[in-house]
């Protein structure tokens, strides 16, 4: 049977999706090969790059692993990592030549991942338009619909906060003034939509903290995060509830569609 023009171009899609992670994953091969070495050595004062070169080893996929671990310190990073705030430190004073190597990847990473979820998109809007043009029963058309507004309220969650990004993360990083990671993101992130996101996501991230893991990831922002302003604190906490619920209800409705065979 011949392909469609659409199927072709989806198709053509997809690949340029692997072409990416394909790429992504052939630089850090190169910068674990050829430029590792004077990576970690500029990791003098910190202990986790340290740690992560025992625990995952001199293989080649130990040694990738490795270089995403310096990526993730230059750019966006996994909240167990803030407990050596030196490697940050350490990290945002590595050379840009090998900065280019760690970063790099990820970036090209990241436009994969979004490709490739755009591309989810436009399949889902297919399988919904495919599935409301046949008789459907009533169970059917509730778990659709409850699917979209899971989709519908999540969209809205990002959308609010992307607007408290644009708009108010000044006066959220103006009440955390002693804090080393919001300084730092404000550094490293910059002022791009997904940089001021991203530093949003932080702070939603550190008002739900505990006071023990703060006192060991960012202690100077203890008393900061005390006395955040309640106005402030829901304005973050709110929409970060509503994209977790969403996210939550739309898988729980999705798997048990699944599993109760709702869609034939």
């Amino acid at each position: 049977m011949i392909t469609t023009h659409p199927d072709l171009l989806y198709l053509a899609a997809w690949a340029v999706v692997l072409l990416l992670v394909f790429t992504s994953e052939a630089i850090v091969l190169a910068a674990a090969y050829f430029r590792l070495g004077q990576m970690e050595d500029h990791f003098i004062a910190s202990h986790l790059v340290d740690i992560n070169r025992k625990i995952v080893g001199n293989g080649t996929l130990g040694r990738m692993k490795r270089v995403k671990l310096i990526g993730s310190l230059t750019g966006r990073f996994t909240l167990i990592q803030t407990m050596d705030p030196y490697a940050f430190m350490e990290a945002e004073i590595l050379p840009d030549d090998l900065k280019k190597w760690a970063q790099i990847p990820g970036r090209i990473m990241r436009m994969a991942l979004l490709g490739a979820g755009l591309l989810v998109l436009l399949f889902s809007i297919e399988w919904l338009l495919t599935t409301l043009s046949r008789p459907a029963n009533d169970l059917t058309l509730i778990s659709i619909a409850t699917l979209i507004a899971c989709f519908v309220v999540a969209v809205m969650a990002v959308l609010v906060r992307i607007s408290i990004s644009t708009f108010k993360l000044d006066e959220l990083e103006d009440h955390l003034k002693e804090s080393y990671f919001v300084a730092r993101n404000r550094r490293v992130m910059g002022n791009s939509m997904l940089g001021r996101y991203s530093r949003l996501s932080h702070i939603s991230t550190m008002l739900l903290l505990s006071e023990d893991f703060l006192s060991k990831s960012d202690p100077y922002a203890i008393d900061e995060i005390a006395c955040f302003p309640l106005s402030l604190r829901r304005l973050v906490t709110i929409p970060n509830r509503m994209l977790a619920y969403s996210i939550a209800g739309f898988a729980v409705v999705l798997l048990s569609m699944e599993l109760l065979k709702v869609v034939g």
